[in-house]
């Protein structure tokens, strides 16, 4: 039994999506404050479920079909993950959810109102 190209590059993508999402859950239980967390989640998260998506696109080979829905859900992926982790640390830090006591800076402090108005930002 021979181990084509595909299955090789198939694998090591596994396992690279496999590692992001690991890295993932190992910074969602370490880092401090919720702000920290979603930053794990946000960038490590997205890179993993997109190696896993891709691998089994790779693995098909060459089908048109196969390869156009991989290749869209990836960019839907990292349309959607990032800007929804962005709005929930919006919504996070407008309720004041807690800092960690190590954040050293907090650059919204300055732009954002201390008790935001619910129509803040819409004229």
């Amino acid at each position: 039994m021979e181990v084509t190209f595909n299955e090789i590059a198939t694998a090591v993508i596994m396992i690279i999506g496999t590692f992001l999402i690991l890295t993932t859950s190992v910074g969602l239980i370490r880092f401090p404050d919720v702000f920290c967390r979603m930053h794990a989640a946000g960038k490590a998260g997205t890179l993993g479920i997109s190696f896993i998506i891709l691998a089994p696109v790779v693995f098909s080979g060459t089908g048109g079909d196969v390869w156009f829905r991989g290749i869209l859900a990836i960019i839907f992926q990292f349309l959607t993950s990032p800007a929804a982790t962005h709005l929930m640390a919006h919504a996070c830090y407008l309720t004041s959810y807690p800092l960690s006591d190590r954040t050293a800076l907090d650059e919204l402090k300055t732009t954002l109102p201390n008790n935001p108005d619910p129509s803040y930002g819409h004229e």
